[in-house]
């Protein structure tokens, strides 16, 4: 393992494998893929996609922050750990009102350096009844933004390490194959979906546009490498879920559960 897979492993796993309520909605951030170098920027931590089979952006719950580690990585690969800045901006689910925990999570960011920034936010639990099965659910978010002195598309179509992986333990991956900010309306982008670092084939993606929610959603199947082709529709963001379990058998010959899901969120253009 590199310093820098290292690095994240130990960064993410002090998000400690506890017991907690296990929920079933994705968890997806969202960032303005295109700024400009040495000014904030806000990360968002979403939380929902429940609807409708998955096919909508509606908000559902927010992330439990004491399990959560958010993480942005630069284009030297430097790692800022931005888990103790995040900024709770929904309700207490105590307080009366609507039941449900609302809203979601904010933090900033400056980026002082030219490039292609990876965002990676990283949630894991472990459920156990008694002696009984052990569930583990480990969720993991990505995006990317590129930080410009002149923030233009054109200019972003030039960037490069967009594709950037890190090949960690129980880590299910979205990961863009061709340039995320490239693409434009009508226009298509290569998702490769990876588990360990290796390719994750006949797995079902889910494809839908933020504005177009389920009107524009799509069912893709991973190839033999992992890949997916997606076409887009009109200029939106676009997120990007896949999910699936698997069974571990323990030498005792009881069977544990894995369960596994990873979103990435892109941004499609106007063609200029």
């Amino acid at each position: 393992m590199t310093s820098l897979k290292l690095r994240i492993f130990l960064l993410i796993s002090a998000a400690l494998i506890l017991p907690h309520s296990v929920h079933g909605h994705d968890g997806w951030i969202q960032v303005n893929p295109i700024v400009e170098k040495g000014q904030p920027l806000s990360i968002a931590l979403m939380h929902g996609n429940h609807s409708n089979e998955h096919g909508s952006f509606r908000l559902a719950g927010k992330w439990d922050a004491q399990y959560t580690k958010l993480l942005v990585i630069d284009p030297s690969g430097k790692i800022s750990d931005l888990t103790n800045t995040i900024v709770d901006l929904g309700e207490d689910p105590e307080k009366t009102g609507p039941k449900g925990p609302k809203g979601f999570h904010l933090a900033q960011f400056t980026p002082k350096a030219d490039g292609v920034y990876i965002v990676l936010a990283r949630q894991e639990r472990s459920l156990q009844q008694g002696d009984g099965p052990k569930l583990r659910t480990m969720r993991n978010a990505r995006s990317a933004f590129v930080a410009l002195g002149n923030p233009k598309v054109v200019e972003a179509q030039k960037a490069k390490g967009f594709e950037r992986t890190f090949a960690l333990n129980n880590l299910l991956e979205i990961v863009p194959v061709s340039n995320p900010f490239s693409t434009t309306e009508k226009g298509t982008l290569i998702l490769q979906v990876l588990l360990n670092g290796q390719p994750a084939a006949n797995q079902s993606v889910t494809v839908i546009g933020q504005m177009a929610s389920a009107a524009s959603a799509q069912d893709l199947k991973t190839d033999s490498q992992g890949r997916v082709h997606v076409t887009v529709g009109a200029p939106d963001t676009y997120l990007a879920r896949v999910k699936f379990d698997e069974d571990v058998r323990q030498s005792s010959g009881q069977s544990d559960k894995n369960s596994y899901e990873a979103t990435y969120v892109f941004q499609a253009f106007n063609r200029s």
